[in-house]
């Protein structure tokens, strides 16, 4: 039993609020490196949101170091598939605020 308890905790591997805060440089870095490909609406806030709540949001790498390197291979193509799916699918009004009748004229 105690063999499977170090792997599950990996398993659930969060990261705290102060370890974001440590990576953010790093963030911000990445934002200022993608608003120079010309995408310069992405912000490090955004970035950091990202890896919260989608990359990391069930797991994130044990360490540090492997962190940093997931931060610096973001691609912008993978922030915007990301923004695109908060777009289209989390921004999604409940069926009865919608006017049915709007959508059938």
């Amino acid at each position: 039993f105690r063999m499977i308890e170090p792997f599950v905790t990996e398993a659930i591997m969060k990261v705290s609020n102060f370890e974001f805060l440590c990576l953010r440089p790093w963030f911000l870095s990445k934002s200022q490196s993608i608003k120079k490909q010309g995408y310069n609406g992405i912000e490090w806030q955004d970035i950091e949101e990202y890896f919260k709540d989608f990359a990391w949001k069930r797991q994130a790498p044990k360490k540090f170091s492997a962190r940093i390197q997931e931060i610096k291979k973001l691609h912008a193509n993978d922030y915007l598939d990301y923004a695109k799916l908060q777009a289209t699918v989390y921004d999604v009004h409940p069926l009865d605020e919608m006017n049915i009748e709007d959508l059938l004229k």
